[in-house]
């Protein structure tokens, strides 16, 4: 059957038919209004690569407590398709040590063992660098490009670093810069560092030898001397130490371990609120199987290989914690301590927040090297990632490691996270023996919306159980001394039936929290739809109300929730009348923001600008993780953690109105230059092509899946 094609009807009566393409159709709600001259092409959503649920990541959940991976989610249950739909929660990140050789960290540092021949680890440098990887090449004064090979490097010295039979020789570049170095004065990682030709000289043919001749670490290896070596505990500075503080002395974290650690004020705490229960940190029964007594270590999850410093895996700690003192403000052991006796507020530091730049606890990416990164763009209060009560009240490194602060961090605070006051009550008076001195504030989790953490009664869940959150705030207030307890909350659990208005009186009140928090969503909301913040504006109304009732002094609250520009950020504050926005998503997408908010401009940010801030994050990362090779892949895999977010940034000058909306998508399109583009990528692959601009090409053994697995970088998962 032919077909027969009408020619168009010149009649100007005859309505034409409307466009149906999909380039002709009208632009669904939520979409970027991106300016047609930087559009790839009309297809309304980008739907390659996931990149579409790459954009509706629920990064909150991360902001407020996901977890990693517990052997309680791994049960086998019936989960409709709606549950399956995020993040991905069995990613695996294997930790990549360097080689075969395996070096006595003992014997590196001191050049001494006392296992002698019965340590398993290598008392020798014989055969290291056969299969050591050669140097990464960094230059941070590296002139930045927008157009490839967007860092302009200089040529390294390599011609006259070798002779023949200097195998030291062949694996390093004396051009190249340590940032540990550079950060800290010296480098901890010795002859392991990738970046080794920043702090190595030839020496003399006549002073060729393979080790020291006197006692000590081997500074010389044939025509090499290694400078600039320590391990830090010179250079410490009470209980500083790498420029990092709230280390905790390997003694605690072993009695920890082992259930010996004093709770004196827990104990009398719990015994009086909780007579009924005995006063136990066991989660289980003990056994008298010789065997089965034994702990059994729980498995590292990806935060616990990433963020266990390789100093605590060696028992090289020593946190200067200094003298107790025997008397403190608001912390008194006895009878006194009763639920109807408020502390008085002269027992607490006053926090003075007005107007402060806080940043909000981001699990995975608020780790210590992005929350100094956005102190640097001009943030001024800080908080650690969610850490869970329990783990820390048993000892373990990783849980401990999320509690480290840097001494750029000049207001700094500890999230918890517990249902019960048999956790959070020691876990309060372990924080104040242990780092009383690294600590501004204490800050309770209630807005963790996620499953695992709320059907332990923690996170949200206290929302509803006031009797259990007057028992954790009063004893944790106690336990603290004087230390200020704050608390994060969100408006309720289920939708439209807010009960935070509730709550707040007795927060300031009777409670004595030192500072306020708000998230303008239910639990049941989690991150859809917008925050609610006339009812943040009822909250900081209720609060100053019941604060001049009782004849107190102001206490700080803040509004949190969608805000991702200066703009935004001056407008909800104005609006609600709260002292300051914490600034989650927006901080995650474009850190920058927080240069935003102290200049009160919207900042059209350039492409090496931003590639700046990543260099910045490489740098913070090595000198946190190690310049090693384990330090190099950890802090590429965070890096491209930050990156999975920093893609979702769309430049302010592609954008036909202002300011840009956080939950908007973008459509397809190009940025003004070609590193504007590859910074704008969804793919992983671009993330980690990003990373060797500054930690160098990526190992064999290197993947890294994100959220959402069709992203995958390396290995099988990446073809799943």
């Amino acid at each position: 059957m032919s077909m027969i094609e009408n020619p168009p009807s010149e009649d100007p009566n005859v309505t034409a038919r409307p466009e149906t393409s999909l380039s002709a159709r009208p632009l669904p709600a939520g979409t970027a209004p991106i300016k047609a001259e930087y559009l790839i092409h009309n297809t309304p959503v980008v739907d390659l690569a996931s990149t579409a649920e790459l954009n509706d990541l629920d990064a909150d959940d991360l902001a407020e407590g996901a977890t990693s991976t517990d052997g309680r989610d791994s049960k086998k249950r019936k989960t409709n398709k709606k549950e399956r739909k995020g993040a991905n929660k069995a990613r695996h990140f294997p930790v990549i040590r360097e080689i075969v050789v395996k070096i006595c960290k003992n014997w590196e540092t001191t050049g001494t063992c006392d296992r002698g021949n019965q340590c398993k680890f290598a008392h020798s440098w014989d055969g290291y660098f056969e299969v050591k990887p050669s140097d990464v090449s960094f230059n941070p004064t590296a002139e930045l490009l927008s157009e490839q090979p967007f860092v302009k490097e200089n040529q390294c010295e390599t011609e006259s670093t070798t002779t023949e039979g200097d195998i030291v020789g062949k694996k390093i570049q004396l051009a190249t810069t340590c940032p540990v170095l550079k950060d800290l004065g010296y480098c901890p990682y010795g002859w392991r560092c990738r970046f080794l030709g920043g702090h190595i000289r030839r020496i003399a043919g006549d002073q060729e030898q393979g080790a020291n001749g006197i006692p000590g670490p081997s500074k010389t290896l044939g025509q090499w001397e290694l400078l600039n070596f320590s391990t830090g505990e010179e250079e410490s500075k009470g209980a500083w130490k790498n420029g990092e503080t709230n280390w905790v002395d390997w003694d605690i974290i072993n009695k920890l371990k082992r259930n010996e650690y004093e709770f004196p004020f827990s104990k009398a705490y719990l015994n009086l609120v909780d007579p009924d229960k005995p006063f136990t940190l066991s989660n289980s029964r003990p056994k008298h199987n010789s065997k089965s007594n034994k702990r059994k270590q729980d498995p590292l999850d990806e935060e616990s290989a990433m963020n266990v410093s390789e100093e605590a895996a060696f028992n090289e700690e020593d946190a200067l914690n200094g003298n107790e003192p025997t008397e403190e403000k608001g912390y008194v052991v006895g009878e006194s301590e009763v639920m109807d006796v408020p502390l008085r507020p002269e027992e607490k530091k006053r926090l003075n927040w007005e107007g402060g730049r806080y940043l909000a606890p981001l699990t995975t990416v608020g780790n210590l090297p992005f929350r100094r990164l956005c102190v640097d763009y001009g943030a001024t209060i800080t908080i650690s990632e969610m850490a869970l009560a329990q783990p820390l009240v048993s000892g373990h490194n990783d849980e401990w490691a999320l509690c480290r602060r840097h001494e750029s961090e000049k207001m700094f605070g500890i999230q918890l996270a517990g249902g019960f006051a048999n956790r959070m009550v020691p876990a309060a008076e372990l924080i104040r023996k242990t780092m009383g001195g690294g600590v501004d504030f204490v800050d309770i989790n209630m807005g963790c919306p996620i499953d695992l953490v709320f059907n332990q009664g923690a996170g949200s869940a206290l929302m509803d159980a006031p009797g259990r959150l007057a028992k954790i705030l009063v004893g944790m207030n106690r336990a603290l001394g004087d230390i200020p307890l704050t608390v994060k909350f969100r408006t309720g659990i289920a939708n439209g039936k807010p009960n935070a208005h509730k709550l707040i009186p007795k927060f300031a009140t009777q409670w004595g929290a030192g500072a306020l928090t708000i998230h303008g969503r239910s639990r049941q909301q989690r991150y859809s739809k917008l925050a609610d913040w006339d009812y943040i504006k009822t909250c900081a109304e209720t609060l100053r109300e019941s604060l001049s009732d009782a004849g107190l002094p102001p206490v700080p609250i803040f509004g949190n929730g969608d805000c991702f520009s200066a703009q935004g950020y001056y407008e909800e504050m104005e609006k609600s009348g709260v002292d300051g926005v914490m600034v989650a998503r927006g901080a995650l997408i474009k850190p920058w923001i927080f240069t935003e908010i102290k200049e009160r401009r919207e900042w059209d940010i350039s492409a090496t600008e931003r590639l700046e801030g990543i260099r910045k994050y490489a740098e913070f990362g090595l000198s946190h993780w190690g310049s090693d090779t384990q330090g190099i892949n950890t802090t590429r895999r965070f890096l491209c953690e930050a990156l999975s977010f920093q893609s979702r940034y769309i430049p302010i000058g592609l954008l036909e109105r202002l300011p840009g909306k956080l939950n908007e998508r973008p459509p397809a399109f190009r940025g003004r230059s070609e590193l504007e583009t590859l910074l704008s990528s969804p793919f992983s692959g671009d993330w980690v092509k990003i990373s060797e601009m500054f930690l160098g090409k990526v190992d064999d053994g290197f993947n890294f899946v994100p959220k959402h697995k069709s992203n995958a970088y390396g290995g099988e998962e990446a073809q799943g």
